[in-house]
């Protein structure tokens, strides 16, 4: 599974798998407030988990071993380290708190507690076809109800009511819910690029900045759409049409052994050369899987290079402040010779305006 768990040093070492995200990938629990167990050598699991999972464990997760405690989570893993035969155990470093360290130690004495990084954010980076299809669902889904939103979208609607509308309509058909929260901006507020919607109302002629997502099977999808109402100002058509050369291009650089930075940096130079530079101040895109933000990140400062199985956001944008923003946003798998944009929701100009 990771460097931890290899060679001869691994007999009688585990990990100690805390982030509720990795349960779910190693095992397919999703229950919160539980911890696994993993020996490095059999692959063993046990899940350390409470009455409330139990019939639940037993549906998602009947390979593992179900501890269901009646005590603390730490004060139940001498009994599992004892069955499992773990001397070393090790901890997700960059998931367990100093707290929770804290009292591990206190509770096993006897066992050398190790902190770790277990290469599960890179491995979860790259995904399966099982993965990729579930991410195709949530995309299919809030299209369709980006699609239902927009037709009964009028002057005079809050943020908050477009947002309770699409997140309702996405339910409707099927998602767990959202991926995060819709962020949902009318004018002037679309310069904030995660701006949180309120009772600002769209207005004839103004423009609404959407970012959403579906989660299926706790899986998220991620898009952004940019509508203007019967019109677009000029400034607006003009940075909206830089930002969409931008993704395009950055789309199109997208491919198999790529460096992250460059991908990167072909939208940013269009964004530069514009004049808008400055107003271009977070990277292109990032990873998205069972988190909304995963490996890899699409940035000046991205390390790497793209591998098959990946699935990357493409969202430059350009923000200017008391006017508004625009950022075009699409989901896109890198192939073995390619990639494949897995969203079709029309983002052409003309397409913009309803």
């Amino acid at each position: 599974m990771a460097t931890w768990g290899k060679g001869k040093a691994a007999a009688g070492t585990a990990l100690l798998v805390s982030n509720p995200r990795d349960i779910r990938y190693l095992t397919g629990f999703c229950g919160d407030d539980s911890w696994a167990v993993v020996t490095a050598k059999g692959g063993k699991v046990a899940v350390i988990s409470d009455f409330r999972f139990e019939e639940e464990i037993e549906h998602s997760a009947p390979q593992v071993a179900a501890v269901m405690r009646k005590k603390a989570l730490w004060d139940e893993l001498p009994g599992v380290c004892a069955r499992l035969g773990v001397k070393r155990l090790a901890v997700q470093q960059d998931y367990l708190c100093v707290g929770e360290r804290a009292k591990i130690a206190a509770a096993l004495p006897k066992v050398r507690l190790m902190e770790v990084d277990d290469g599960l954010i890179q491995q979860r980076a790259v995904k399966d076809e099982d993965e990729v299809t579930l991410i195709r669902r949530g995309v299919k889904i809030q299209q369709e109800a980006m699609r239902r939103t927009i037709a009964q979208l009028r002057p005079g609607q809050s943020e908050q009511a477009i947002a309770a509308y699409l997140e309702y309509q996405m339910r409707l058909l099927g998602a767990d819910g959202p991926s995060f929260p819709s962020i949902v901006a009318a004018d002037a507020n679309a310069s904030l690029p995660h701006a949180v919607p309120g009772g600002r109302k769209v207005k004839k002629g103004g423009i609404l900045l959407v970012d959403w997502g579906a989660r299926v099977q706790g899986y998220c999808s991620d898009l952004t759409r940019v509508y203007a109402l019967g019109a677009m100002s000029a400034k607006m058509r003009e940075i909206y049409q830089i930002v969409l050369e931008a993704q395009l291009a950055a789309i199109e650089a997208v491919a198999p052994g790529r460096r992250l930075s460059d991908v990167d940096e072909v939208a940013r130079k269009i964004i530069r050369d514009a004049g808008y530079g400055e107003r271009f101040g977070h990277g292109l895109g990032h990873g998205i899987g069972l988190d909304i933000h995963e490996q890899p990140t699409l940035s000046r400062r991205g390390v790497g290079v793209l591998q098959p199985g990946q699935i990357v956001t493409v969202e430059p944008g350009i923000y200017l402040p008391g006017v508004g923003g625009v950022r075009i946003e699409d989901d896109v798998l890198v192939t073995s010779k390619g990639k494949r944009v897995l969203s079709d929701l029309p983002k052409s100009l003309e397409s913009a305006i309803i």
